[in-house]
């Protein structure tokens, strides 16, 4: 199935940059990275192959690692800022409403974890 090429492929991008972002050496090999997703070994490769190939990335054989390069950097970028949007432009102590005081006045985290408290407003 095609759109579930695309979707694996995208995901492997984003968790490349993610493992990438974070530090995490000695887990972007194959089997590193088949322990983060839900697919088939022989399915991630295929699409790791793919992304060798696209010249998102590149198979560094001294570490057996697959690595971004500088063009799948700014894609896995991209792809990772739409993926999670919503979770990254959150400040800590701000909650999901767009229109909650608490988004633009320092004082109104503190009243919108005393409503939360009070009516079970989420975060």
């Amino acid at each position: 199935m095609p759109g579930r090429h695309i979707a694996r492929r995208d995901e492997l991008l984003e968790l490349l940059y993610w493992l990438e972002g974070e530090g995490f050496g000695g887990t972007a090999n194959l089997d590193g990275i088949t322990r983060f997703l839900a697919h088939p070994e022989e399915e991630v490769r295929q699409s790791l192959d793919d992304l060798v190939r696209r010249g998102d990335a590149v198979l560094d054989f001294t570490i057996g690692e697959y690595k971004l390069t500088e063009l799948g950097r700014v894609e896995a970028a991209r792809r990772f800022a739409e993926e999670f949007a919503p979770l990254l432009s959150q400040g800590h102590g701000e909650c999901n409403d767009p229109d909650c005081d608490c988004h633009s006045n320092p004082a109104g985290a503190a009243e919108c974890h005393a409503a939360r408290a009070r009516e079970g407003h989420s975060h």
